[in-house]
């Protein structure tokens, strides 16, 4: 599994650059992300969609991230 820290705005560009290999995985670890917001929230959409059945297993989420998942679901 890739470790990723960061799912912001400036660190999006430099993940979308990786997004071949990252979205060979259908699961994805938040225990070490520090910082996420909106561009995170996308990244991770578009991750999700590129799954054959559309779907991307998001563990060790936070209160705060599963409250900004859900309000861009």
């Amino acid at each position: 599994m890739n470790k990723i820290d960061k799912l912001n705005f400036d660190s999006v560009p430099s993940l979308w650059d990786k997004r071949e290999s990252l979205f060979k995985e259908n699961t994805v670890d938040l225990k070490d992300i520090s910082s996420i917001d909106v561009s995170g929230m996308v990244f991770l959409d578009k991750w999700a969609k590129s799954q054959k059945d559309q779907k991307l297993h998001i563990i060790n989420v936070t209160v705060s991230e599963m409250k900004l998942i859900n309000k861009y679901r």
